[in-house]
């Protein structure tokens, strides 16, 4: 399709107005001797989107230019993750074996040059991870496998493992270089920078980014032992503390020893005209949770999904539904309108949501009963 880049383009861009400074992120791993959890706000203007429950068992390649060669693999593990610019491009997520994955904007990052890796674009290197890795120490370890092929889009990540590992994954200079800090927070600075400034009590009145790293850091290191119910509340607390208001979305407490996730979604506003209507006071939303355990995750059922924002609270298991294309294209559409209408000077054309939509039909489950 002649309209394949310039669709790359477009999708890379609007994932970088996202992550600009204007909303940082923050994501953090939260552990003692009874639990080992990620916290995570997703801040941005809108939190509209889907969780999508992905199979193991299914044949995919990455989607990327005609100029470079995709990334082929069939993934190995089931995953739910959150998505909300189409199917196998999420922000976040975690997998059956406890691999949990976020991803914040770094303004800094420079990913590789093109060499005889095979290529894959920023968010869905978080989905490959997802399908084919249980540990930290093979997330890196695909370095040498894949390279990273984004223009725009300018990530660094921060993983957890149930082993209880933890790492932030950055690239700098055409090289990722990871770290594995005793203090295992993420926003939208390097994060030697962030250590710096945690470690020399640094002045942080002027950087949301460098705020929401200490005011993290100081809470998880100051921890308390406490019950895993409580725990739970604790990470919540935390996120509470580094929120940015109408401008955080989504809060996501992922307990990775028991493969449960619990989110809170925040209003999306309605706008009308210039205005940006919110019916709600900042920070109300009910807590959802979503149990993998009772997902089979076999390519041969149905994918599922639910949206995020979804009207339940408590366990909401049973509200999945049937994945579409129809869908995939309504929440893309969705998405994509929102942005317009923020004021983002970006849109895609009917084929090219089309094409974006009808992606995953590529995908085939490997394993036939």
């Amino acid at each position: 399709m002649k309209n394949k880049v310039h669709l790359l383009i477009k999708v890379v861009f609007i994932l970088l107005l996202m992550y600009s400074t204007s909303y940082p992120c923050t994501s953090f791993i939260l552990k003692n001797s009874m639990y080992l959890l990620m916290g995570h706000n997703f801040d941005w203007i809108t939190g509209t989107g889907l969780l999508m429950v992905n199979p193991r068992g299914v044949s995919k390649a990455s989607l990327v230019d005609s100029t470079e060669t995709p990334v082929k693999w069939i993934s190995k593990y089931g995953s739910i993750t959150f998505n909300q610019v189409g199917r196998d491009l999420p922000f976040g997520g975690i997998n059956e074996k406890g691999l949990v994955i976020e991803q914040m904007g770094l303004n800094s990052t420079i990913y590789p040059q093109k060499d005889h890796r095979p290529a894959i674009g920023a968010c869905q290197w978080i989905q490959f991870q997802l399908d084919n890795c249980a540990s930290i120490d093979e997330v890196i370890n695909s370095d040498s496998l894949i390279r990273i092929v984004d223009p725009n889009s300018k990530f660094h990540y921060l993983v957890g493992d149930t082993f209880g590992n933890a790492a932030v994954i950055e690239f700098q200079n055409g090289k990722m270089v990871w770290y594995t800090s005793k203090i295992p927070v993420l926003a939208n600075s390097m994060y030697s920078e962030s250590l710096e400034c945690y470690n020399n009590n640094c002045n942080t009145n002027n950087d949301r980014s460098l705020y929401n790293f200490c005011a993290a850091a100081s809470q998880i290191l100051n921890q308390n032992n406490s019950t895993d119910t409580t725990s739970i509340k604790y990470a919540f607390d935390i996120l509470n503390k580094v929120s940015q208001g109408p401008l955080t979305k989504w809060s996501i407490v992922f307990d990775i020893n028991n493969l449960k996730i619990y989110y809170k979604c925040y209003e999306t506003p309605t706008i009308v005209g210039e205005r940006k209507i919110f019916l709600k006071p900042p920070g109300v939303a009910k807590i959802k949770i979503v149990d993998l355990k009772e997902f089979s995750f076999d390519c041969n059922d149905a994918v599922k999904v639910i949206d995020i924002d979804n009207s339940n609270e408590a366990q909401v298991n049973a509200y999945f539904i049937d994945y579409t294309k129809e869908i995939n294209k309504e929440y893309i559409t969705k998405a994509f309108t929102f942005y317009k209408n923020w004021g983002a000077s970006v849109e895609l054309n009917e084929d090219e949501m089309n094409y974006l939509a009808d992606y995953p039909e590529s995908f085939k489950c490997v394993f036939k009963k």
